[in-house]
């Protein structure tokens, strides 16, 4: 069995939430022995590393020259149309894919880059998934304090992307919705498909009363929502200088690099090429989003890894959880809770819910696999690799 799959932007590394997601998607449909082919779409410089890595993963990978930054259009002052960043190589390349071989499934990934879909044959499924909302993103950011940036359209722009599917895939439940309420495609919800890992308890645990620190992890990118949320620890610990006394502060990630890393309490890490190394130097990951749209992939991520989460409620949006550690306002009430709770208690209560709480997400996001790809969960027969006659 075959799936199409289109994207704007590389797999590879994983130092973003949407490259974690296309991947673990991925990953999944490879692991019920789909072949992926695979065409990036060349909006961001691909090296000669990451170009390698997404060759040895995928199945068939084709890649598209570097769609420059000044190329891009932004058709009205506020706003993008749907299509103003689609590069129109995709639908020339997807056309030549689709007639060499059988195609089982086709996934566009952003509803920006689904023009191809349109000529696409009606008898293969056809889906959206769609990492944001996009409809009046601008609008989002600006109430947040952020200027707009990246890519945002209108509803009804968004809306005329949807009606290239048959399907549109919403990473989390609030989102979809609102899509459902834009449109008449239908809407399902599947979040981030990632297998849990759980990390054994550090020894600090167990060393707690006895003058050793417990390490608070931050894992991000330098996207300008994860800039805001730094800067915004940074001042909350500023107002508690106490806390550096009882706990050590780990950052990791591109976000190490940004402006609002230079001065901060946290030990930076930089890039970290195994995730897995970094939650497990941590006792307590934080996550202190305000705002935004989509699916937070790092409060999923220190989850699976079975790690005690302090987050907001914004950081949480499409996560099942009313612990009040999940449900903070803002960072200076993550600081509060982290200055008030009980360590041993804490720990061991959070570890235990993040387990709980990710293997009920695991469950819905397996249920929502089977409807979207019931040929390829469902199947009997073994999937072949013969091209089209």
């Amino acid at each position: 069995m075959h799936i199409l799959i289109t994207s704007p932007i590389p797999t590879h590394p994983q130092n973003h939430g949407n490259r974690a997601r296309i991947t673990a998607l991925c990953r999944a449909l490879q692991a019920q022995g789909a072949e992926i082919h695979y065409i990036y779409g060349g909006l961001e410089q691909l090296p000669e590393q990451q170009e390698l890595e997404m060759r040895e993963t995928w199945d068939h990978v084709h890649i598209l020259p570097p769609y420059q930054i000044e190329d891009r259009k932004q058709s009205h002052r506020n706003h993008h149309l749907i299509d103003d960043w689609y590069v129109d190589a995709v639908t020339t390349l997807a056309n030549r894919i689709l007639d060499t071989w059988h195609i089982d499934y086709c996934i566009a990934n952003y509803v920006w880059f689904s023009r191809w879909l349109d000529t696409a044959p009606r008898d293969i499924p056809k889906y959206i998934d769609t990492h944001d909302l996009f409809g009046e993103r601008h609008q989002r950011l600006k109430a947040n304090g952020l200027p707009a940036s990246w890519f945002s359209t209108t509803t009804r722009e968004e809306a005329k992307g949807f009606a290239r599917a048959d399907t549109v895939i919403a990473i989390q439940s609030q989102e979809a919705a609102l899509m459902q309420a834009a449109t008449d495609t239908p809407v399902v919800t599947l979040g981030h498909f990632i297998e849990p890992d759980f990390l054994p308890q550090r020894r600090v645990l167990g060393a707690l009363g006895n003058g050793e620190k417990i390490a608070v992890g931050y894992l991000a990118s330098d996207n300008p929502i994860n800039q805001q949320s730094l800067s915004a620890m940074n001042g909350a610990l500023a107002s508690r200088p106490d806390l550096l006394d009882r706990f050590t502060f780990k950052l990791a990630g591109s976000i190490c690099s940004a402006h609002v890393a230079a001065n901060t309490p946290f030990e930076k890490l930089g890039f970290v090429d195994d995730a897995r190394t970094f939650y497990a130097a941590c006792d307590i990951i934080i996550n202190p989003n305000i705002g935004g749209t989509g699916l937070k992939i790092k409060s999923i991520e220190a989850l699976a890894f079975g790690k005690a989460l302090v987050a907001t409620s914004d950081a949480m949006a499409g996560i099942d959880s009313q612990r009040p550690a999940h449900c903070l306002k803002d960072a200076a009430e993550i600081v509060d809770f982290l200055a008030a709770m009980d360590p041993a208690q804490a720990l061991a209560d959070g570890e235990r819910a993040s387990r709980d709480i990710v293997e009920s997400y695991m469950v819905e996001q397996a249920a929502a696999m089977q409807i979207l790809f019931p040929k390829l969960f469902n199947r009997k027969d073994p999937i072949g690799t013969e091209q089209k006659a």
